[in-house]
């Protein structure tokens, strides 16, 4: 970088950028800036970082102008498509002997993940419900085509179909009693928000792959209107505060993934709240029960 195209505050704020996400997404941190005449150029890895970029310019900078490529918005030439029993991605690059934060997990037969960016030994990957990550080279994948085989799924973020909630709750209750695991969709176990991404993904529904996108999906209904597969979204109760997400299942019954009880587990809503302090109630469009 120049140090005297830009201000020195913004240099700085930039490297912390840098730092954070290096922390986030492993070293060298994917992004890559360079100060221009009147602003500045380059890549980030999210969306979220594009728009601090923005901000820090806009305050620190007056006039200048950031354009930015976000590689998580790249569109991709390949996919990856699990061919083990669970392909993870991890949120920063695994190293041999250690096991990092998992995002998420990919079974066979699951819409592969797109590569969007290429590191030594690893690939950068937008996993099917936005979540990005690290997939290690050898990891138990098959490279192909960045699109489902078969009829896709719908995200239910950018349009609506028709699913049956019935169906859906069938296939979260087949889950009941499976362990907790953070980042799992159901090969060893499952999150809260990876329950909800499996059993709707059965009905060819695609979700966002974590709980707090998942709360803001839908339509905000009424406490006293909740039906079976409504969304709840919660917030714990307890010293440490962590999204939450839980499915109905009919008059005062839940079905969710508990970290507290470290298992997929159905109970009354009553018990649930005194957990969880509810936030939303929220309704998928499309959901169509038989005779209707």
């Amino acid at each position: 970088m120049n140090p005297v195209s830009a201000p020195p505050a913004l240099l700085t704020a930039l490297d912390g950028l840098r730092e954070e996400a290096a922390q986030r997404y492993g070293a060298p941190p994917l992004v890559g800036l360079t100060v221009v005449p009147r602003g500045l150029l380059g890549w980030v890895a999210t969306p979220a970082q594009a728009d601090q970029v923005a901000a820090l310019v806009a305050e620190l900078w007056p006039g200048a102008r950031a354009r930015l490529l976000v590689l998580g918005e790249r569109r991709a030439r390949v996919g990856l498509h699990a061919v083990t029993p669970a392909l993870n991605v991890w949120r920063t690059p695994p190293a041999p002997g250690t096991e990092p934060e998992r995002v998420t997990q990919l079974l066979p037969g699951d819409p592969p993940a797109e590569v969007i960016a290429i590191r030594p030994g690893r690939f950068l990957v937008r996993a099917p419900g936005h979540a990005l990550g690290w997939v290690a080279r050898g990891a138990g994948y098959r490279l192909g085509t960045p699109s489902p085989e078969g009829d896709p799924p719908v995200d239910i973020t950018q349009g609506t179909a028709s699913w049956s909630p019935e169906r859906v709750l069938a296939a979260a209750l087949a889950y009941e009693g499976q362990p907790y695991v953070w980042g799992g969709t159901g090969a060893t176990g499952m999150d809260c928000s990876g329950l909800l991404w499996r059993a709707f993904l059965t009905e060819g529904i695609l979700l966002p792959r974590n709980s707090r996108a998942q709360r803001r999906l839908g339509l905000r209904v009424r406490r006293e209107e909740l039906q079976p597969a409504d969304l709840l979204g919660a917030i714990s109760r307890g010293q440490r505060r962590f999204s939450h997400v839980a499915l109905m299942l009919g008059p005062g019954e839940v079905l969710h993934a508990c970290s507290e009880r470290s298992r997929v587990r159905r109970e009354p809503l009553a018990d649930f709240e005194r957990r969880y302090r509810v936030l939303s109630v929220r309704r998928l469009p499309g959901g169509v029960s038989p005779g209707r």
